[in-house]
């Protein structure tokens, strides 16, 4: 009994808490029990009021053409859920935070809200809107077969997709599916280094395997081998627990400068996973040769035979996996780039100093569209004597070149402001150690800067994922293309324009979300978070 009172008890304190967050301080502060009383009190209201709204939005809209029962069902509860937040938080504003003004005249007295109540009250009608609107869009105006009947050519590009599902031409599966399970994997190995609890972990990487498997596994207007897909999806799910419980173990054994060291290695992992992906699309000749040496020697023969094979050329290339090529270009080589610029532009030397500051102020001073306009006409005749073949030098290699120089440009100036606020003292006690100038500026000067820059960082990789829109401009097959011009490909789409936007839209925006929560993540684990922050790291 007392086990059940103190569950009880400490439920109502988390709710009461949550009421204070979203409505202010409660008139009745003081008394414990009618506070909880009145809170039960609400919430018992706005669950019959929300049950109300599912019962009446259900009986509103009728069963038809491609709206289905379950399109209802679903509607209907996203808005029942909403009216019931929004609902609650009306009812503890009015009910519990409702103080009365002083008299007017003696005789007038006005009820009156705090500020923290009134903006509950205003955030729950914005919520309102927002959720109809949204779920309106997915399950009722709006159908979505376009989406799934270009689900491929959307991720992939029309050229690539063309040898991904039809039987005429020579497979080439089996040059994307390596890279996702290095993906899965290294996801895996990281989170299991970092400080994210195994359950936050789980519940996140099971949303991301359910959106997956749902994207994937939709047998509506699918033209691929769904059962191998989601057979493969499945192995690159479990290899991916695998290394976050292996890291995870191995972390917890182990002293701390060997996770250091595992998480590094984790990184450089990463970096060699851009290059590696490159490799796999499209093997240079070197590679080719080396793959027939070994294969000649009777070393993984079938398997190096695929390598010596003809590769997809980047001009085959497209969908969301140009758009994550050239931004993952923009941020790999780009922070290359910016460190050496940064330095540059730092060193006393005036033959680094120079053409580091002519590098950054030219760059900077025209926008991403003009460079990339120049790499498509003048970067060719700029690079040739460099290229003895053309063609190895398109414009996808092109629009990585710019990408990468445009984002090292932002990148150096970002890091130059950390390279500034570096303590002097550190400099001068790495110097008393014995540390040579290079091993001060890349042991000391930068981890330091990269830590107190880090939000800066990111929101300039942010910058250069969404910048990758503007391939659409210079006729790149790449993921917004695509989008745009997705109503044009069957009869039965023409003017569903507005879905493929959306889903765009949608995309970018996960991808955008998703490298802001990590950079928080890593603050957090550095110590940055707080004020003072910078002595943990």
């Amino acid at each position: 009994m007392s086990q059940d009172t103190s569950f009880f008890e400490s439920s109502m304190r988390k709710i009461l808490e949550l009421e204070r967050g979203v409505a202010g301080r409660s008139r009745w502060d003081s008394d414990i029990k009618a506070d909880s009383g009145l809170s039960l009190l609400c919430i018992l209201i706005s669950g019959l009021f929300s049950v109300s709204v599912l019962l009446n939005t259900e009986s509103s809209i009728d069963v038809g053409g491609e709206v289905t029962s379950g399109d209802i069902w679903i509607y209907s509860t996203a808005v029942a859920l909403s009216w019931l937040v929004a609902s609650w938080i009306i009812l503890i504003s009015v009910v519990k935070r409702t103080r009365m003004a002083p008299a007017f005249n003696g005789r007038i007295r006005l009820p009156w809200f705090g500020s923290t109540a009134l903006l509950g009250i205003l955030s729950s009608f914005i919520m309102l809107f927002l959720v109809e609107w949204i779920f309106d869009i997915l399950v009722i105006s709006m159908r979505w077969d376009i989406v799934w009947a270009n689900r491929v050519s959307v991720m992939l590009g029309p050229n690539l997709t063309e040898a991904m599902t039809q039987d005429y031409l020579v497979s080439e599966n089996w040059r994307i599916w390596p890279i996702i399970f290095l993906v899965w994997a290294i996801a895996g190995a990281a989170y299991g280094a970092s400080n994210t609890s195994v359950r936050s972990f789980l519940l996140g990487f099971g949303l991301v395997t359910v959106v997956v498997f749902l994207f994937a596994g939709n047998p509506l207007e699918a033209n691929y081998n769904i059962d191998r897909v989601l057979f493969r999806f499945s192995l690159a799910t479990a290899l991916s627990l695998a290394c976050f419980v292996a890291m995870r173990v191995y972390s917890n054994r182990v002293e701390e400068y060997k996770v250091n060291r595992a998480k590094r290695n984790i990184g450089l992992t990463a970096v060699a996973t851009f290059f590696l992906t490159i490799i796999l699309l499209d093997p240079p000749e070197f590679v080719k040769d080396i793959a027939g040496f070994l294969a000649g020697f009777g070393i993984l023969e079938s398997q190096l035979e695929l390598i010596t094979r003809e590769g997809v050329p980047p001009a085959r290339w497209g969908g969301l996996l140009i758009n994550l090529i050239v931004a993952a270009a923009g941020c790999v080589l780009g922070f290359a780039i910016g460190v050496v610029l940064a330095f540059s532009r730092q060193s006393n030397l005036p033959i680094l100093k120079w053409p580091g500051i002519a590098v950054i102020e030219i760059v900077r001073s025209g926008p991403l569209i003009c460079w990339l306009y120049f790499a498509m006409y003048l970067l060719p005749d700029v690079a040739d004597p460099l290229f003895t073949n053309p063609e190895d030098f398109d414009n996808i290699v092109r629009m990585m070149a710019i990408f990468s120089l445009f984002g090292g440009c932002y990148i150096a100036e970002v890091i130059r402001g950390g390279l500034q606020a570096v303590d002097s003292g550190q400099k001068e006690a790495a110097l008393a150690l014995g540390l040579s100038p290079m091993q001060i500026k890349l042991q000391v000067e930068l981890p330091n800067a990269v830590r107190t820059t880090l939000p800066s960082i990111v929101s300039v990789f942010i910058g250069l994922w969404k910048d990758t829109t503007l391939l659409f401009i210079i006729e790149i097959i790449d993921f917004f293309r695509i989008a745009k011009t997705m109503a044009n490909t069957d009869l039965r789409f023409l003017g569903d324009f507005l879905e493929p936007v959306y889903f765009t839209a949608l995309v970018f925006w996960v991808f955008a979300f998703y490298l802001s929560r990590v950079s928080m993540n890593v603050e957090k684990s550095l110590g940055l978070v707080k004020e003072g922050g910078g002595d943990v790291a």
